[in-house]
């Protein structure tokens, strides 16, 4: 995972929701969280990054715990909590080894980066399995992933070059790609499908609470959802909210949001 970490040294990961088209993938999360959520729950927020969805939390009286593998993203935490006058605890940690932790004891654990960066199978696996660990029973666990289907179409807006038949069988077929090879256009990152995500999750015996698709397609189509006027912005987050669980929409997101409660 050094390259990951490597990379998250080197970008804003404060920034991200800082634009329409990114900006509708937290609005939808805590949209449909907020409605999952118990009062005061004790929530872990496993590669939190920077803290924004921690913050969030905290701020609505939640007591909340953040872990990351990026000592920077801790360390911008932590300086964060003294400036808010906020207490939220924060740790450097390896959301495949959450031992630090006791067995049942959060209410609810959202996973909202790892996923994206855990290209060992196994590790995956692990990754599950100490989430739902440290969950109590009747818990939430809640878990982001990238959309492989979506990644070809922003490529072809973005970077086109990587339009090739190796860079689509890496992601479509593989569902990974490895930073420093010559297909990679990111860094590790492990690309999944809602059926993929649905299925890896059943065999850990867990109920299907919600799935939907945060972004639908506004971060293939960036440029014209960040061009919209507040007005024009808030009809679309309005269409986004009623369709981000059809089927159509949830097979072309770029994030996919899968929400399972513990037996």
């Amino acid at each position: 995972m050094d390259k990951v970490v490597n990379y998250y040294d080197l970008i804003d990961e404060d920034s991200r929701f800082s634009r329409n088209s990114r900006k509708i993938e937290f609005l939808t999360t805590t949209h449909v969280l907020n409605d999952v959520l118990p009062q005061q729950a004790k929530i872990l927020d496993v590669g939190a990054g920077t803290g924004v969805y921690s913050f969030y939390y905290a701020e609505r009286q939640h007591e909340v715990v953040a872990i990351d593998i990026t000592p920077r993203h801790v360390s911008e935490i932590q300086k964060k909590c003294n400036e808010k006058g906020i207490e939220l605890k924060a740790y450097v940690e390896n959301a495949t080894d959450l031992s630090r932790f006791d067995t049942e004891s959060f209410d609810f654990v959202m996973c909202f980066g790892p996923l994206y960066h855990i290209i060992d199978g196994d590790d995956r696996n692990t990754c599950i399995r100490e989430c739902l660990r440290v969950l109590k029973k009747g818990g939430h666990l809640a878990i982001a992933y990238i959309n492989k289907y979506s990644v070809i179409p922003m490529l072809a807006t973005r970077d086109p070059k990587f339009i090739r038949d190796g860079v689509i069988d890496k992601v479509v077929n593989q569902g990974v790609i490895v930073d420093g090879d010559a297909d990679c256009f990111w860094t590790d990152a492990y690309f999944t499908s809602p059926n993929e995500i649905e299925g890896l999750l059943m065999d850990f015996d867990v109920i299907t609470v919600d799935h939907i698709g945060t972004d639908g397609i506004s971060h293939t189509i960036q440029e014209y959802v960040d061009k919209l006027e507040e007005t024009e912005f808030n009809f679309w987050l309005s269409y986004h909210f009623q369709t981000c669980r059809e089927k159509s929409i949830l097979g072309i997101s770029t994030h996919g949001l899968y929400i399972c409660q513990k037996r």
